[in-house]
This record gives C-alpha cells, sequence and structure tokens, in this order.
C-alpha cells in the first residue's frame, strides 16, 4: 500500500525569533524547514519560502543589491537567499562546516556577512562568513557545547552567555573575547545587544535583568532592572535603544525605561509563556512569541494588532484527539484550560473554547502551582452536545474534579455552557462517551471513574417559572463486584453500552441498567483497558485490548472469536469503514477488521522516529463518502507524537491537493470577477471532481477587503453582489 507518513502541523513555531520587514508591514516566522510570510496587520499568510531540507538554526532579514532579501541557514550548513518580491532565490551556498548551532546575519551597508557557530572537535567555534563570497574568518572565542545564547549588535560586535560567563567579541577584532561572570547559584539565561551603542542586556535565572556598559574594558558598569519572580527568558531592544523588554514564565511582557528602572509598563496574562521579543524597525511594532506556538503583535499602548497562532502546544495531550462530527475539526487539548478546534483540511485553527474559565497561575520560585487542566473530551453524534472533564491533582490541597455539559449555540457558532457537576467519580474519570444517536430525546452519556462506578446521566427537560431549558441529570449508577473500570463503548445504535471491569467486559442496558453479559476468558488475564464495538455488518462483535493481548468476542454466541498477544497501546475505530487500529508501545500500526485476525495494514517503520504517541484517530477526508478509494484515502489516521507534532498516515498529500488547481485560476483580483469555467474544444472532456472547500470565499473575500482601494472596481459596480454574497441563505 502507498501509504505515507505526512506532516500537517505542530511543532515549535517559536523556536526562532520572528523577523520584522524594514517597514513593518511584514513579520517573518521560522517553522521547521520554511520561512513563513505574515501581515502583521491582518495576521494573514502570504508567503512562504521553501528549499531547504534540513532545520532551520537562524534567518534574519536584510538589503542585499537594494533589495529587501530573507537569508536562512540549516544545520545542515544549507544557506539560502531570497528576494522579498519575488519570492526567487538569489544566493544558494552550502558551508563546509556542519553541525550549525546558530545564524545571525550581521547588518551592514558592505556584501552581507552573518555570524555562525557549530560543533568542532568537542567545542563551540564562531566564525564570521560572506554570504557571497568562499571566505570565512575564525573567532577567537570558543566555548564548551552547552546551552548557550547569542545575539549581535548589527555591525559592531556579538555577545555570548552560557552559565555563568558573558563572552563579547568586537567585530573590528574578532580574535580578542572579552569576558565577564556572575557569582552562583545565579546563571545567564538570555542576551540582548544594543542597536547603536555599546550596552549589553542579560537576563539570569533569578529574574534579574542586568544592563552592561562600557563592554571592552576590563571593569564594565553594571545596573540591575529587577520585576520577574522565574526566570528571564526573552529581551529585545527598541529600535532606538532608549527602552526594552522583558518577558518569562510569568506571561507577562514588561517595558522598561534604560535611564529609569523605576518606569516599566506591564502587559500582563497572556496566553503562554513567553520565547521570543522582536520590535519592529521603526518602533511602531512588538513582536510576542509565546509557547503556545502564537505570535503577537501589539503596538507601543500594548493594544492588540494581530495574533498569528499555529497548532496551539499545551502542557498536556490527555484528552487525546476526538473528531468534530460536524466540521471534521480536531478537538484537542489547547492551552491551560481550554480545548481547541483544528481543522485538519486546512489546517487552520477553527475557535478555541475556554472550559476551565481561570486565568493561568504561574508557577513561583522553588514552587509548581498546579492549573486545573482538561483532561477528557467527548462530543455527541449530531455535533450538538459536548462533555468536558477539568481536573486538578493538587498532593498538597483539594483536588478537583469537574464534568461540564455544553451545547452548540448556532448564534454565537460556538458551545455554551449548560450543566455543571462537582466530583461525580472520586479521584478521576477514566472515560466518557455519548449515545451515538441522532435525535437528542433522552440522549444519555457514561462516565466511567476511578471509584470503580461509571455513571448514567440523561437529558431531561426542567420548567421553570418563565421558561423550559434542557438540564443533564443522573439517571443510575453502576459497578460489578468491586473491579477497577476503565472504558466504555456504545454499540452502533445506541442499545448497549460495554464498560470494562478488570480482566472482564460487561455489557449494560443504558436505558434501564440490566446487566446482558459478562465476557471473560482465562487467557485474559491483565485489567482490559480499551474496548470498541464493530460497526456496519460487524457490530455484533466487540474489542477489547490490554497490554498484553487483543480480543474479539461475537455478542451473538458469547464466544471469544479471535485473539492475539499483542501489547496495545492506542485503540481507534473508524466510523467510515469496518476498520479498526492500534498503536503499540514500540509504535507498530496494525489496521485490522474484526471479523479477521489478518491485518489490513501493518507497519513497523511508519512510526519508528517518532517517539511515544500521545494520541491517534481516524479522520475522514473530504473523500470519505466514495466506496472506491481505499481505506487511507477516505479515513487516514492521525497520530500526536511526543514532539507535539501532527502526523496524517495516508496517501501522499500531492495526490489529494485538489486547491491548488484553483489558486492557479486567481492569481489577481480582476481575475476574480472574471467567470473560471472555460471550454477548449481541442482537449477532450473529463469527469472533474468536485470537492467541499469551506475556506475558499472566506479567502476572497479578504482578498477583496484587503486590497487597496485604488485598485478595485468601483463600488457601485460591485456592492449589490458583494452584500448579496453576504447574506445568510435560510433552507
Amino acid at each position: 500500500m502507498d501509504i505515507k507518513v505526512n506532516f500537517k502541523a505542530g511543532g515549535s513555531f517559536v523556536e526562532l525569533p520572528p523577523q520584522f520587514s524594514s517597514n513593518a508591514e511584514n513579520v517573518y516566522i521560522a517553522w521547521k524547514n520554511r520561512i513563513l510570510g505574515y501581515s502583521t496587520k491582518t495576521g494573514a499568510q502570504f508567503a512562504e519560502f521553501r528549499g531547504i531540507k534540513d532545520r532551520i538554526v537562524g534567518f534574519g532579514v536584510h538589503y542585499y543589491d537594494s533589495y529587501e532579501c530573507v537569508t536562512a541557514c540549516s544545520c545542515s550548513g544549507e544557506i539560502i537567499t531570497w528576494k522579498v518580491v519575488t519570492f526567487f532565490k538569489l544566493l544558494t551556498k552550502t558551508i563546509k562546516e556542519r553541525n550549525i548551532k546558530t545564524f545571525h546575519v550581521i547588518q551592514s551597508e558592505g556584501a552581507p556577512r552573518a555570524l555562525i557557530s557549530f560543533k568542532q572537535d568537542g567545542k563551540i567555534v564562531f566564525q564570521i562568513i560572506e554570504l557571497t563570497l568562499e571566505i570565512s574568518h575564525n573567532c577567537g572565542l570558543t566555548i564548551t557545547p552547552y546551552h548557550y545564547q547569542v545575539d549581535v549588535s548589527s555591525d559592531k560586535y556579538f555577545a555570548v552567555v552560557q552559565k555563568l560567563s558573558l563572552n563579547v567579541v568586537s567585530f573590528k577584532d574578532v580574535l580578542k573575547a572579552y569576558t565577564f561572570c556572575i557569582d552562583s547559584p545565579r546563571e545567564f539565561t538570555c542576551v540582548a545587544c544594543h542597536p547603536e551603542n555599546e550596552i549589553i542586556l542579560t537576563g539570569d535565572s533569578a529574574g534579574r535583568v542586568v544592563v552592561w556598559q562600557r563592554i571592552f574594558t576590563s571593569k564594565p558598569s553594571k545596573a540591575v532592572f529587577h520585576w520577574h519572580t522565574l526566570p528571564v527568558k526573552c529581551l529585545g531592544f527598541s529600535t532606538s535603544g532608549s527602552y526594552f523588554y522583558s518577558g518569562g514564565d510569568e506571561s507577562v511582557l514588561v517595558r522598561w525605561q534604560l535611564d529609569n528602572h523605576y518606569e516599566r509598563k506591564f502587559l500582563p496574562r497572556l496566553a503562554s509563556t513567553i520565547a521570543q521579543i522582536r520590535v519592529s524597525p521603526n518602533n511602531a511594532l512588538v513582536a510576542i512569541a509565546t509557547n503556545d506556538n502564537a505570535v503577537r503583535i501589539v503596538d507601543p499602548r500594548f493594544e492588540n494588532v494581530s495574533l498569528i497562532q499555529n497548532l496551539v502546544i499545551g502542557d498536556s495531550y490527555e484528552t487525546g484527539i476526538v473528531v468534530d462530527p460536524k466540521t471534521k475539526a480536531l478537538i484537542m487539548n489547547g492551552n491551560v484550560g481550554q480545548i481547541q478546534f483544528y481543522s485538519s483540511c486546512d489546517n487552520s485553527l477553527l475557535y478555541n473554547v475556554d472550559v476551565v474559565g481561570q486565568n493561568k497561575v504561574s508557577s513561583e520560585r522553588n514552587c509548581n502551582i498546579e492549573n486545573t487542566q482538561v483532561s477528557k473530551i467527548a462530543i455527541s453524534k449530531n455535533g450538538l452536545w459536548l462533555a468536558t472533564v477539568e481536573s486538578r491533582r493538587d498532593p498538597d490541597y483539594s483536588s478537583e474534579l469537574r464534568l461540564k455539559l455544553w451545547k452548540f449555540d448556532v448564534t454565537i457558532q460556538s458551545f455554551k455552557l449548560n450543566t455543571w457537576m462537582e466530583d461525580l467519580h472520586e479521584n478521576h474519570i477514566h472515560a466518557l462517551a455519548f449515545q451515538p444517536l441522532e435525535t437528542v430525546d433522552d440522549l444519555k452519556l457514561v462516565t466511567v471513574g476511578g471509584d470503580k462506578k461509571f455513571n448514567v446521566l440523561h437529558l431531561t427537560e426542567t420548567e421553570t417559572a418563565n421558561s423550559k431549558s434542557e438540564i443533564w441529570m443522573g439517571l443510575w449508577v453502576g459497578f460489578y463486584h468491586d473491579l477497577p473500570c476503565k472504558d466504555l463503548s456504545f454499540s452502533i445504535d445506541g442499545s448497549l453500552v460495554a464498560v470494562t471491569f478488570g480482566n472482564t467486559v460487561t455489557t449494560w442496558l443504558p436505558d434501564h441498567g440490566d446487566l446482558k453479559c459478562v465476557l471473560s476468558h482465562p487467557m485474559c488475564k491483565k485489567d482490559i483497558t480499551h474496548v470498541e464495538f464493530g460497526t456496519s455488518n460487524q457490530c455484533h462483535l466487540l474489542v477489547a485490548a490490554s497490554s498484553e493481548r487483543l480480543c474479539v468476542w461475537n455478542l451473538l454466541t458469547l464466544t471469544m472469536v479471535w485473539t492475539v498477544p499483542v501489547n496495545v497501546s492506542i485503540l481507534i475505530a473508524d466510523t467510515v469503514t469496518t476498520n479498526m487500529a492500534i498503536i503499540t508501545k514500540d509504535n507498530m500500526v496494525f489496521v485490522f477488521a474484526p471479523i479477521s485476525p489478518e491485518p489490513v495494514f501493518s507497519s513497523d517503520k511508519l512510526l519508528k522516529k517518532s517517539g511515544s504517541i500521545y494520541a491517534a484517530a481516524f479522520v475522514p477526508s473530504r473523500q470519505s463518502n466514495d466506496t472506491k478509494l481505499q481505506w487511507y484515502r477516505r479515513s487516514p489516521i492521525f497520530v500526536l507524537d511526543a514532539k507535539k507534532e501532527l502526523f496524517s498516515l495516508g496517501a501522499d498529500e500531492e495526490n489529494l491537493d485538489t486547491p491548488r488547481e484553483i489558486q492557479e485560476i486567481s492569481k489577481s483580483l480582476f481575475s476574480m470577477t472574471i467567470p473560471q469555467s472555460q471550454t477548449d474544444k481541442n482537449k477532450s472532456t473529463k469527469s472533474v471532481e468536485h470537492f467541499y472547500l469551506k475556506d475558499i470565499g472566506e479567502k476572497n473575500m479578504k482578498k477583496y477587503l484587503e486590497a487597496p482601494i485604488q485598485t478595485m472596481i468601483p463600488i457601485r459596480i460591485m456592492c449589490r453582489t458583494l452584500l448579496t454574497s453576504m447574506v445568510l441563505q435560510k433552507p
């Protein structure tokens, strides 16, 4: 089978500082092996610079031959310079040094140069290279191969911090290095160089910002700026150098006046901890890169300008991956206390739902504070009801366990809280699931807890003095022989619910609580952790998995159909086909139909390099209704690994890239007003497959609204058509 691992999203979006264009209208961000260009006003992506094969370790925006360019370098020494206006490659070279650690463009009026650092003979070596010539100059500074930070002051000098040492090297005399030290237990964490003067900022593990002046003397002067409780993670000078910014794990941006440490301004309660800070060349904008994979553009008054958001990287992904049946979006953990709806079709974040409704409490020095996290998610078959479990496990104080049920509100196009239940179970809720019914009449929800019980809730109406409303209430509680229960699954018609107790599987009638059968076998000795009902013509089969065995039961004959010894880590079922899939502890993938022990597909190589797999799910594609296609084209498997990167196991993305043809047609604003359907009598007529693309109209509308007014068609001509297209059509 032609199944490949396709990278979809995730990974660090803020590993390197963002870079502004000279006019601050655009901002560039490095992501894995590419550079992405975004508009600072709208946050819309307008460019993607590709060509580098390995991970980018540094990039910069500079002028070359009177053109603004972007130059990036990979860890293998591959350097490419792109012309921003045309996106063409101007320079391509590969330096002989390998294992490049950092790369900084040296801003100068002459030929472009760069400062690189690389590992050689067990040491970190610094070198200045000419980008247009095969010339390099070694610096006199070498350091140990431990974590370090580098910053460059235009074409004047550069600074390096590592542990207790600050090293400064002038570009006029690169063989001489000035070294200064601080006393332990403090250690340097970050560094920033003044754009014009000989002034350096350093952040340390005690939360201090130290301003170093007269750095090319034996005894520099120092001034301490201290507000942060936790280590300072990043620093950034303004273009003029009269003030600077600092940030860390408090999720607060601080602006300081360089000549008065009492004069400061705060931007509190950012969504996540601050990773990078960059100020635009005209001092009009500040880019704040946070560890939730977002870059926020703010003005000097700290007013929001735009937000650039990739897949939200949270602290954990305990909820796994749940597929929204309406939008086919992936529902996962987001920021602390939130869940995200991420579209796998166009790789965009649809929206977030703030489940906990509390500000994140940052940790203190030598004290880790636990925040309330979302631990489980379930969504109804029609996508109207959402169930979330939030918990806070605190060994020193009282823990929290809370179940919330949300209903989708069409007016706000998001979920609104309907019912709130405290401590429904003791300790933990292991799993929960809605009854798979299209109608909401007497809909049920089952939760499995750490108290060896499962609860059945049902949707009912309550009447007040003024109106009627829907609420969720407990119906009945089930348990079996005081055995621990771990997982549950509903049959395809919702008439049965299977709950695992120890090494047995029980089936119950959800309406009345009658125990129908108990499935157990001497070969199954370990606790069953996963259970799934079959679908379609295999709905009478029940699949159960543990850390030692995968079993399939026939509910009509109450016998075991087949079993295989395997250490199952994840068991998922496909809603489109009859297939299921397991991922083992050593990342082997098996796709199978419950009716047969012979796998439909198996591989021990696809996920070999992914590390631990956090979550997986079958996600229906746009072609899911085409029964002639292979299973991996109809419903590929999405996996989230330990690096918090999202991959799909399916067909090669090039074969499914239908938007490519649409993008080829609309190349300008005027072409959007011309009919795109054209007939060529010389070509043979072929059938055309049409797919629903929900974002095409939205993107075209944005092009109209963001275009310069002098390039637009007169408003009197297009106004009626434009307004008509925006009116919601009622059926």
